[in-house]
C-alpha cells in the first residue's frame, strides 16, 4: 500500500503473513464467481479454525448495527463458543451456503441428526449484500463454491480485494471487499497474534480516511449514495474468554471509524470474535487486554486500506465496473 497517500503509521507489529492466519491454526480458503455475460460477481470466503468441529472454541460476537441477515451468531452468544467453520458471502447466499455447510457435515459424522441422540450443529454464515455488481438472480453460491472454498484453505499469505466474498462488494464506492491483518501482542513474558478478516460493503467516496486525512481524488466518478455492511472475524490464541472476546469485537468500531465509516441505517456490520486457547482465563492480564484492545483497531482499519489498495476492477450487473482506489488517487512521487 506504498502508493497510497499519507500512510498510517502503525503502533503494533504484524505478523509474518499480515493476515489473520498468523493465529497458529487459521486457514483462509476463496472461492470467487465472475461472469460479466451473465453480471456475476460474487463468492465465498471460508475462515477455518483448525479443530473447530471437534471442540467448540471461546467465541462471541458484537452487533453494531443490525441490518444484515447472518446465521448462526445467537447461539454464539448464548453458549460462547464457535462449533463450525465461518463462511462468507452474500446476502442472497446466505441460506444455500448454510445448506451446503449442513450437507457436508451431515455426510462426515454419523452421529449429527441421529437416532441415538439427534445432536445438532451451530453453523455461522457472515453476509454482505453485492447486489450492485452481482445478480443474485442469475448465481447464488452454494455447494460448488463452498467445496472450492474448503479446498483452498491455507495458512500463510492470503488474496485480498475482489476476491472470495469480497468480489462483487464496494467500500467508498469503489472495488475492494476481503481484506485481512494482523498484529503481534507481545506484554512481559507473554506472545501471541490477533488476527482480523473482513468483508467490506460500505462508506461514500469522500469519506475515505487515510492516516488521519481525507483522500484527495484524481477523478470525479464515484456513486455518493451509501451503500451497505461490513462484518469482520477477530482470532486470536491469547486465552480470552467469550465475555473478553465480546469487549475485544466491540473495538473493531474504533477501526471502522478511522477509515471514514460512519455506519448508515442500512448498514450490517457484525463483528464474530472467536479464540483458539484451550485454556481461557476469566480475568485477562490488563496488559495484554489493553494490547488487544489497540490490536484490533488497527488491524480493522489495516484491513479496510488492504482490501482497496488491492482491488482489481470487476464488470458484472448491467455492465457496472467499480472504480479502483488506484484509479481514483495520486499515487505518491517515486525516488
Amino acid at each position: 500500500m506504498s502508493w497510497l497517500p499519507r500512510l498510517p503509521t502503525w503502533r503494533m507489529p504484524s505478523g509474518p503473513a499480515g493476515a489473520i492466519t498468523d493465529v497458529p491454526g487459521v486457514r483462509v480458503g476463496h472461492a470467487t464467481v465472475v461472469d460479466a455475460s451473465r453480471g456475476v460477481a460474487t463468492g465465498v470466503t471460508v475462515i477455518v479454525p483448525e479443530g473447530v468441529e471437534q471442540r467448540p472454541l471461546p467465541a462471541a460476537s458484537h452487533v453494531i448495527n443490525g441490518y444484515g441477515k447472518s446465521v448462526g451468531l445467537m447461539q454464539v452468544d448464548e453458549l460462547g463458543t464457535l462449533e463450525s467453520v465461518i463462511a462468507m458471502s452474500s446476502v442472497f447466499a446466505a441460506p444455500s451456503v448454510q445448506a451446503a455447510m449442513l450437507r457436508r457435515r451431515l455426510a462426515e459424522e454419523a452421529d449429527l441428526g441421529g437416532s441415538a441422540g439427534g445432536r445438532s450443529v451451530n453453523l455461522v454464515v457472515l453476509e454482505c449484500n453485492d447486489a450492485f455488481v452481482n445478480d443474485p438472480r442469475e448465481h447464488t453460491c452454494g455447494e460448488a463454491e463452498l467445496a472450492t472454498a474448503l479446498a483452498a484453505a491455507s495458512d500463510g499469505v492470503v488474496a485480498e480485494g475482489t476476491v472470495g466474498a469480497g468480489t462483487g462488494m464496494r467500500t467508498f464506492g469503489l472495488s475492494g471487499g476481503f481484506g485481512t491483518a494482523s498484529r503481534l501482542l507481545e506484554t512481559g513474558e507473554s506472545a501471541y497474534v490477533l488476527g482480523v478478516a473482513l468483508v467490506s460493503n460500505f462508506g461514500v467516496w469522500g469519506d475515505l480516511t487515510v492516516g488521519g486525512q481525507l483522500v484527495q481524488p484524481a477523478a470525479e466518478a464515484v456513486s455518493d449514495e451509501p451503500s451497505g455492511s461490513v462484518v469482520i472475524v477477530v482470532a486470536t490464541d491469547a486465552p480470552f474468554d467469550s465475555a473478553t472476546l465480546r469487549r475485544v469485537a466491540a473495538r473493531a468500531q474504533n477501526g471502522l471509524a478511522r477509515t471514514g465509516c460512519v455506519t448508515t441505517h442500512g448498514s450490517g456490520e457484525l463483528v464474530l470474535a472467536f479464540s483458539t486457547t484451550t485454556t481461557p482465563a476469566e480475568q485477562p492480564e490488563v496488559g495484554l487486554l489493553n494490547s488487544a484492545f489497540r490490536a484490533v483497531a488497527e488491524a480493522v482499519e489495516e484491513a479496510v486500506l488492504s482490501g482497496l489498495a488491492d482491488a482489481a476492477p470487476v464488470t458484472g450487473r448491467e455492465g457496472r465496473c467499480l472504480p479502483t482506489l488506484r484509479e481514483l488517487t495520486q499515487p505518491l512521487p517515486g525516488p
